[in-house]
């Protein structure tokens, strides 16, 4: 990726830099991951002070200079504003932003992981529904837009089906086991398999359809280990599990 360019993005991370000057970490649907600085951000009526917030959302521009990105532009779609306000789903949000900041990489196009973090992020900034139950869903939908939904229909090992045997949960292993090749494994409802299953494929608004649900907070623990998995290691203050 080189030259000048616009682009759609969102705000994962900012740090300070120099004395008026931030770095900050955009997620775009095109280019993955730019690292880029707001130059003059933090001086008093700056154009661009909210424009390197956490959160905020919008059309950037962006030049290319000297192997590094500059932010010179920038018009502001949403800044997520009540989600910030409320703690309890700042932390979950929070904890969203570090995700994608982990998985995101550089020149990786992803439109439809981008356009779901936006929908999401509406959801937990308007929506009644529980946060806990909005991070799970959007936990499996972000690794099956990444490509690496945990196996949810057979054991991953022996492959024998979720007909054939009773299905357990192995987030080291990569998703359900039968009692034989994970014997150790968490045992799994067959609701919370359905969940882990079906959610990843639909659209986030079916979050809605899980609210009362009796299994999403089995699934949501399933997923959350999974997640830290896959990562190597867990994310620094994420929320607690239902």
């Amino acid at each position: 990726m080189n030259g000048n360019l616009t682009t759609d993005a969102l705000v994962l991370r900012r740090s300070e830099w120099r004395d008026y000057d931030r770095m900050v970490t955009l997620f775009t649907p095109e280019f993955g991951r730019v690292d880029a600085v707001a130059r003059g951000c933090r001086r008093p009526k700056s154009p661009l002070m909210n424009a390197a917030e956490v959160f905020t959302c919008g059309e950037y521009q962006l030049l290319h200079m000297r192997d590094r990105y500059t932010i010179t532009q920038c018009r502001i779609t949403d800044d997520f504003f009540e989600l910030r306000s409320d703690y309890e789903r700042l932390v979950h949000g929070a904890f969203w932003l570090k995700l994608l900041d982990e998985i995101v990489v550089p020149d990786a196009e992803n439109r439809a992981l981008f356009h779901m973090t936006l929908r999401a992020l509406a959801y937990l900034n308007h929506s009644p529904l529980p946060p806990a139950l909005l991070t799970a869903m959007f936990e499996m939908q972000v690794w099956n837009l990444t490509g690496f939904s945990p196996e949810t229909r057979e054991c991953v090992v022996c492959r024998r089906t979720a007909q054939q045997t009773t299905l357990r949960f192995d987030a080291r292993k990569g998703g359900c086991v039968c009692a034989f090749c994970g014997p150790t494994a968490h045992v799994l409802s067959e609701g919370a398999r359905r969940i882990l299953m079906k959610a990843p494929r639909t659209p986030f608004d079916a979050v809605e359809k899980l609210d009362g649900h009796p299994d999403w907070p089995e699934a949501a623990r399933r997923i959350r280990e999974f997640t830290f998995a896959r990562l190597g290691h867990e994310i620094k203050n994420a929320p607690a599990l239902p």
